[in-house]
């Protein structure tokens, strides 16, 4: 089921229920209302209007019955209408007790605002209507046992006309309220499924299935697919001396440019750049339709390349970013969409190889770049054996109160960082090799063993929050590890918290359900990172035994940006989290405006530059001592990563 469907389906649900209860709240009222008024009028010799009263209460009976032993709702509804048409008229014929019967049609009409939809609520008042009319304006009304002047009859048909379109109104606005809040749930989680929050575009999932579906058409017909994979150069530098919010600004600059680069002659798209995506930080893809030749794509690659021929120009600055593309051709360089992605990132690092802001071609020659994830490989295992690597922290804190309520751990790798590359890219590297698991149990062997010695020698009370990878929600044998190291260290397990990233959750629910309650029944907590960024349903936090959701730090970044659709986001998971009972953790907080909206809405966790880099652990140490001391709404940590 998609997740349109599956977000469609959980509000009617949630109507579904609330009609139920609305339902039986009516019949077990009525019944007994019918009851004491069948017994009133058969007091008072109106054995007819009794005898009618009393049929009424046990059709009631059996709509309680129908509604709390079956659910049957439809039928209750349909039995229900009978007494709502059977009643009203009842009255209207008899007169009720000293001809008071007609006010009561009423309110019994209108009662059956709260359980019919529109069209049937239409025909029980345009027929109630019909009948009455005939019964006090033709000579039917010697049918009648009480008599009505011509006045009373106009001012009651009048009177139930009005009542009849002020109610069929509200239910009107009330279905098209119901349609219009789906509606806006539905395109919700459509946005955080597949579309990227930063910059618009379709994210890595939506990509693949476009993909997909663009390869399967263009095999039928014999067509060519180009695929250009572009990745920024020096876009990190942006980040470290700008800010992340700089950074920001220059992808979604870019994201812009891009499809108004691409757009011209090459593509057939629409509104949606469905051809366009962003697979995560400065990544992005272009997909050519109906290519004559693989140089074709040459030409679209030389158009974005001149996007940077002096740098990246922003609204505030000219940054040295510039692009390497790697090109790859259906069915030329690959046949299925998987291997056609994975040759054109060779040939982008091929491009990075020989320079840099240029693009290459797919060739077999290009798989010697495996060499170089393999020597990151090799590095790796040398890290691990010779000790080169190291942990760095960041603090977390109470947004309430900013004292340290946790640190979270982050691997580094001395020997892999002298060569300028990134913890991004080694673990990418780890991540495709059996040598993540061994980095995992590495970070959490060291990051217990430092929090003891902080439990004990500085008095933290807080959690250590770890990063797992998504690779062990399939390691059978990744909690019983965990559960040694807990032992072996002595820490209580509700003092660690493990993160995993939303975006590794490419199981099936019950996999990854499976997966938590594992690590759950350790005693540890979980958190949901990055959340906002894969393609979670709201309904499906249900199915997992989650603490904790972190926002992304992109949504965190628009906060009081142009982008609302966007901004609104924070507050939107902040609010799940309440719904499910969960911690709300916000990170990438880099200034006092982000910080107090995050206060207002009584966000529980934050984290940031705006209160403190990430610190070794001398430094932590430090830290966690000046903090018992120091107001950090005034006085922020600038220690260097």
């Amino acid at each position: 089921m998609s997740y349109h469907n599956k977000s469609r389906q959980e509000m009617l649900d949630v109507q579904y229920a609330t009609r139920l209860r609305l339902c039986k709240v009516q019949a077990l009222l009525g019944m007994f209302f019918l009851l004491v008024f069948s017994w009133i009028s058969y007091l008072n010799q109106s054995i007819v209007l009794a005898g009618i009263l009393f049929v009424c209460a046990l059709i009631c009976t059996v709509v309680v019955y129908l509604l709390y032993r079956t659910n049957r709702i439809e039928i209750a509804v349909n039995l229900s209408n009978i007494n709502l048409f059977l009643l009203p008229l009842t009255l209207l014929v008899t007169g009720g007790h000293e001809n008071t019967g007609i006010l009561w049609i009423y309110p019994t009409l209108a009662v059956g605002l709260f359980v019919n939809r529109l069209w049937p609520a239409v025909t029980l008042y345009g027929s109630f209507i019909f009948i009455s009319s005939l019964l006090l304006f033709t000579p039917m009304s010697e049918l009648l046992m009480a008599s009505y002047s011509f006045s009373e009859s106009i001012r009651f048909e009048v009177t139930l006309f009005l009542l009849s379109l002020i109610c069929l109104s509200v239910l009107h606005s009330k279905e098209r309220a119901d349609e219009m809040i789906i509606q806006l749930h539905d395109e919700d989680i459509r946005k955080l499924a597949y579309y990227d929050a930063l910059t618009g575009l379709p994210n890595r999932r939506n990509f693949k299935s476009n993909l997909t579906r663009l390869l399967r058409r263009a095999g039928k017909e014999d067509k060519r697919v180009g695929l250009l994979y572009i990745d920024l150069d020096n876009f990190k530098q942006v980040n470290d001396n700008y800010g992340h919010e700089v950074g920001d600004i220059l992808l979604r600059s870019f994201s812009d440019l891009l499809k108004e680069t691409v757009r011209p002659t090459d593509m057939i798209m629409d509104d949606k750049f469905d051809e366009l995506a962003r697979l995560g930080g400065d990544e992005f893809v272009v997909i050519l339709n109906d290519l004559s030749s693989p140089i074709s794509s040459a030409v679209v690659a030389e158009r974005i390349l001149k996007l940077f021929e002096n740098g990246f120009e922003t609204v505030e600055n000219t940054h040295s970013v510039f692009a390497s593309i790697g090109i790859a051709t259906f069915p030329d360089d690959a046949a299925t969409p998987d291997e056609l992605l994975h040759h054109a990132d060779l040939a982008m690092y091929e491009a990075k190889r020989n320079g840099r802001n240029r693009f290459e071609y797919y060739t077999k020659d290009i798989a010697e770049l495996l060499r170089e994830r393999n020597y990151i490989e090799e590095q790796l295992k040398i890290a691990l054996e010779q000790n080169q690597l190291s942990l760095v922290y960041m603090p977390v804190f109470s947004c309430r109160t900013l004292e340290i309520v946790g640190i979270e751990a982050l691997l580094r790798c001395q020997n892999l960082a002298e060569e300028g590359i990134t913890p991004e890219q080694f673990i990418s590297v780890a991540e495709k090799t059996n040598l993540i698991k061994e980095l995992d149990l590495w970070v959490i062997d060291n990051s217990l063993a430092n929090l003891a010695e902080l439990q004990h020698k500085q008095g933290f009370t807080g959690k250590v929050c770890i990063n797992i990878s998504g690779a062990e929600l399939q390691n059978e044998s990744f909690s019983r590890a965990v559960k040694g190291l807990l032992e072996k260290h002595r820490v209580v397990p509700s003092t660690v918290e493990l993160e995993i990233s939303e975006t590794a959750l490419l199981l099936s629910d019950e996999k990854i359900a499976l997966a938590f309650e594992k690590i759950k029944a350790l005693g540890v907590s979980i958190t949901l990172d990055d959340f906002g960024t894969g393609s979670t349903a709201f309904g499906q936090l249900n199915h997992y035994p989650l603490d904790c959701l972190k926002i992304d730090s992109s949504f965190v970044k628009e906060l009081f940006s142009e982008h609302a659709d966007k901004t609104k986001m924070v507050k939107i998971v902040n609010n799940l989290g309440k719904l499910y009972d969960l911690r709300i953790a916000a990170k990438g907080v880099e200034n006092q405006m982000q910080l107090e909206y995050l206060q207002e809405i009584d966000c529980d966790w934050v984290q940031g530059y705006l209160l403190s880099y990430p610190l070794k652990k001398p430094d932590l140490i430090s830290f966690i001592s000046q903090n018992n001391a120091v107001d950090l709404s005034v006085n922020c940590v600038q220690t260097l990563p």
